[in-house]
C-alpha cells in the first residue's frame, strides 16, 4: 500500500504547486477593432496630439479638425528634396537619409506637394469637386481636415526637376516603391486597395510613420489605414465615442471640439459633433481592465489540496507508528 500512497502524495504536491502559479491574461486590444467601410463622416480622430504623429489617422471618417497645424515645419530643401514645400522636423532625418540613398542610386527625389493647411486643402478640394463632381473628387482628394498632408508628414513625390507625379514603374517612383519603407515612409494608397483605403491608387503619395512602425506595417501586408485602425485608433467610427476608461486614452482626450491640439487656426473652426460618454468596450477589450495575476478560485483549490496533503501525511505517520 505504501508505493501507491507515495504516488498519490506526489501528485497532490505537484497539483498544489501548479494551481497556485499566477495565470497571465491575454493583453487587451489597443485599437477599436475591425476596419470601417468607406463612408463620409466628420469624427475627430484620437489620438491627435502632435507627439502622436506616427499613429494619428485621418481618412473618410476621421478628421484632425481645422486648427491642426504642426509646430515644427521645415523646408524639404533641408533634406535635399527639390520642389519646395514643408514637412515636420520629426521626419527630416529619415527623409534626408532616403533622399541621399536615392540620389546615390541615380534616382534623386523631388516633390509636387507636401504640407497643406486646412484652408489650402479646402480650396483644393472645392476646385476638384467643381471640376469633377463631388462623388468623383472624394476618390482622389481628401476633404479639409481629412488629408494626410495636413499632418505635415506626407509628400507627393516627383523625379527631381519634374513637376509630374512619379510612377511606380520607373525612376524615383520605382525606387521609392522598393526602398521607402526602410526609411519610415509608406505608400498610403497602394494599387488594388481602394476598398480598404477609400482612395484610388496613388504611387506618388507617401506618409512618414517612423522606421519601426513602417517595418511593422510593411511586414504585416496591411495598409496604413488598416493597421492604425486595428492597433492605435481610439474612437468609435460610428458613434464618435472614446474607449472605456479601462482602455488606453490619449493625453488630449477626445472631447475637445476645437480640433485637438492648440494651434493658430488656418480657418474659422466649424461646428464639430459632440463626443458622447463611453459605452460598450471595444472588441477584444477586457472590461475589467485587468491584466495578469493570481486566480482566486485556483488559490482556494490549491489550499484545499494542501490540506488534503497534510491529512494524508498524518495518516501515513500513524500507520508507520502502529507497525513499529
Amino acid at each position: 500500500m505504501l508505493p501507491p500512497l507515495r504516488a498519490t502524495l506526489t501528485a497532490l504536491v505537484l497539483g498544489a504547486i501548479l494551481l497556485t502559479v499566477p495565470v497571465a491574461s491575454p493583453p487587451s486590444a489597443v485599437g477599436m477593432g475591425p476596419l470601417p467601410t468607406c463612408r463620409l463622416d466628420d469624427i475627430l480622430t484620437v489620438p491627435r496630439d502632435y507627439d502622436d504623429w506616427s499613429i494619428t489617422l485621418v481618412d473618410w471618417i476621421l478628421s484632425v479638425g481645422p486648427d491642426y497645424k504642426p509646430p515644427d515645419l521645415v523646408y524639404l530643401s533641408e533634406a535635399g528634396v527639390g520642389g519646395g514645400g514643408q514637412v515636420r522636423r520629426v521626419a527630416l532625418e529619415d527623409l534626408t537619409a532616403m533622399a541621399t540613398a536615392a540620389r546615390k542610386d541615380g534616382t534623386p527625389l523631388g516633390n509636387v506637394s507636401a504640407y497643406r493647411s486646412y484652408r489650402q486643402q479646402k480650396v483644393l478640394f472645392e476646385d476638384y469637386a467643381a471640376g469633377s463632381g463631388f462623388k468623383k473628387a472624394i476618390t482622389f482628394s481628401a476633404r479639409p481636415g481629412h488629408s494626410e498632408h495636413q499632418l505635415g508628414l506626407t509628400i507627393d513625390f516627383a523625379d527631381a526637376g519634374s513637376s509630374e507625379f512619379v510612377s511606380e514603374t520607373s525612376g524615383a517612383g520605382a525606387w521609392l516603391s522598393k526602398n521607402a519603407w526602410q526609411y519610415g515612409w509608406l505608400m498610403s494608397y497602394p494599387k488594388g486597395k481602394k476598398r480598404l483605403t477609400c482612395y484610388r491608387y496613388e504611387p506618388w503619395h507617401y506618409r512618414y510613420v517612423g522606421r519601426d512602425l513602417a517595418k511593422a506595417i510593411h511586414d504585416s501586408g496591411l495598409t496604413i489605414r488598416e493597421y492604425l485602425w486595428a492597433n492605435y485608433t481610439l474612437v468609435d467610427p460610428t458613434t464618435g465615442q472614446p474607449p472605456p476608461s479601462g482602455s488606453p486614452a490619449p493625453s488630449d482626450g477626445p472631447a475637445a471640439p476645437s480640433g485637438g491640439p492648440t494651434a493658430t487656426p488656418d480657418a474659422s473652426p466649424s461646428a464639430e459633433p459632440a463626443v458622447p460618454s463611453p459605452a460598450a468596450s471595444p472588441p477584444g477589450t477586457d472590461p475589467s481592465g485587468g491584466g495578469g495575476g493570481i486566480n482566486l478560485d485556483l488559490l482556494i483549490l490549491g489550499a484545499t489540496l494542501a490540506l488534503a496533503l497534510i491529512g494524508a501525511l498524518g495518516s501515513l505517520g500513524r500507520r508507520r507508528a502502529g507497525s513499529g
